[in-house]
Order: structure tokens, then C-alpha cells, then sequence
């Protein structure tokens, strides 16, 4: 399964990606916003790929590695997976998450993925409203949540870590895509690239 936009193929991530997110993920500046704010160990990266492939088999969406289209590998990630790992009071819910190499900031690719990601986990799985915890600091990641159209829902503490949670239900998204210009994407089954 693949999404592709206009300059990226977004794809579920797997176990060949732990170099990649290892490598990124001990860039103090990626991890910074990330909920305990320290370098991912293998134990933890090779736990988090299985629970993708897990979580994608079962429920259809997961975190997708995300590429740029003409190759050069993995520039981040991008896609949703359950919270109740944060916090109990979220059980039963999905919050997206968008990480990128530092390299590639600004460019708007957390915004291009996340767009297309939301438009298919809306089109093509069951969810019907998505959460995103962002640390009260990345104003980049409440400024790519605002333009997707995600609003102010609540404040969450773990562990004395405070997030804001915002939140874009399948309605309200899909009523606005019918109100704008429709934007290209593509949900593809492997195979096709």
C-alpha cells in the first residue's frame, strides 16, 4: 500500500527502516518535541517497527516512512497509531505524529504528507476523528496542524509533560475538501511503482 502526492510517496514503515530512524532519531533537534525528549534506542525502534506492521495488518493505518519521489531514501515519518500509550485518558483514540530530518524543514513536507495521510485514513479506514499531541514549543507542527484544519481540544500531562491536543474530525475534514480544490493523491496497492 502506497499514497503518493505530488512529491512524495508516503509507505507503511518496516523493519529495514530501523537504520534510518535510528540515524534520525539521535539528532537532538528531531527528538527535542518527542514525548521523552531523548535518543531512541534499538530496543525501542525495533519495537515500534513491529507494532506498525501489527497495527497496519489489523487496523489499515500505522506510522508511513515517507520519500521523496526519485529516490534518495527516507526523509521522515508520518501517519497515526493509538495513544493510549501517553496517557490512559486517550484510550481508544489515534494521534498523528510527522518527523522529519532536520534537513528537510521547512519544505513543507510535514504538511504535504500529513494532508495525504488524513485523506486516506478518512477514505480508507474506519477513524473518524484524529488527535495530534504537540509539544506547547513547535509552533512548526501547530502551524502545519492549524492548516490541516485541526482545532484546540484539550490540554494532556504525562509525567509532568504537558501537550496541547488538537483534533480534526472525519466530518469537518471531508466537508472542507468538498468546499476546496481537491488536491491529487493517490492511494495505491503494491505492485504499482
Amino acid at each position: 500500500m502506497y499514497i503518493e502526492t505530488q512529491r512524495l510517496i508516503l509507505r507503511p514503515l518496516k523493519q529495514s527502516d530501523a537504520g534510518f530512524l535510528s540515524g534520525m532519531m539521535k539528532d537532538p533537534d528531531v527528538y527535542r518535541y518527542i514525548l521523552k525528549q531523548e535518543p531512541w534506542s534499538e530496543g525501542k525502534i525495533d519495537s515500534l517497527l513491529q507494532k506498525q506492521e501489527e497495527l497496519f495488518c489489523q487496523q489499515g493505518y500505522c506510522l508511513f516512512g515517507v520519500e521523496m519521489k526519485g529516490g534518495g531514501g527516507l526523509t521522515g515519518y508520518c501517519g497515526v497509531q493509538p495513544l493510549e500509550d501517553f496517557a490512559q485518558s486517550l484510550h481508544g483514540k489515534v494521534g498523528i505524529s510527522w518527523v522529519f530530518q532536520k534537513d528537510y524543514w521547512g519544505a513543507g513536507l510535514a504538511t504535504e504528507s500529513a494532508s495525504a495521510f488524513v485523506d486516506y485514513a478518512y477514505r480508507e479506514t474506519e477513524l473518524k476523528n484524529i488527535k495530534a499531541l504537540i509539544h506547547p514549543a513547535n509552533r512548526g507542527s501547530m502551524r502545519v496542524a492549524s492548516k490541516l484544519g485541526f482545532e484546540f481540544d484539550d490540554l494532556v500531562f504525562r509525567n509532568g509533560r504537558l501537550r496541547i491536543m488538537y483534533s480534526l474530525l472525519k466530518e469537518k475534514h471531508c466537508n472542507e475538501l468538498r468546499t476546496s480544490h481537491a488536491r491529487e493523491v493517490f492511494f495505491m496497492e503494491p505492485g504499482y511503482i
